[in-house]
């Protein structure tokens, strides 16, 4: 008797292992799209090694020619050109002009003396019209000295003579 009770129960388990699992599409989209991004991450992987190799390998053996089309050599010789204007830019760059601006001289008589300067600022100070800027890296090593000169109506209010390296 206790067989007949399980006999359904087995009937079921029986047709349910006959019934083929259908495949989820669903699924197999994911899979192929997993499959396909496993791909890219490698071939990226690959490119990223290629790119680091390159690089340190550029590093090792510094390039002296610009024909080889290094960037890196155009940027410093721009550098390079750079700080020779910046220590040619007048006779500011030297103290002897600096010694004879006096206050109450004309602004003419300054730049005369001192050449253009490398920067002109407007004032909100009420003593200040405008100060010009005398600034530059004289000896090429990244240093910038700066001297100015406030003018007030026209003529010297005050001025900073910049701090010349010593020799």
């Amino acid at each position: 008797m206790p067989n007949r009770k399980l006999l359904p129960l087995f009937a079921l388990a029986a047709s349910a292992a006959i019934v083929p699992l259908q495949a989820d599409p669903k699924l197999d989209e994911i899979l192929a799209e997993l499959q396909s991004l496993k791909g890219e991450v490698a071939a990226l992987n690959q490119r990223v090694e290629a790119l680091e190799k390159q690089e340190s390998q550029e590093l090792a053996s510094p390039t002296t020619s610009p024909s080889k089309g290094n960037k890196k050599w155009i940027d410093s010789m721009r550098v390079e050109l750079k700080k020779a204007e910046v220590r040619a830019s007048g006779p500011w760059t030297n103290m002897t002009p600096w010694e004879k601006i006096e206050n109450g001289m004309e602004e003419e008589e300054v730049v005369e003396l001192l050449g253009e300067p490398t920067a002109r600022k407007f004032s909100v100070r009420r003593d200040t019209d405008e100060i010009l800027v005398y600034e530059g890296d004289l000896e090429g090593n990244g240093e910038l000295i700066e001297g100015e000169v406030r003018i007030y109506k026209g003529k010297v209010r005050r001025f900073t003579v910049p701090d010349f390296p010593s020799e």
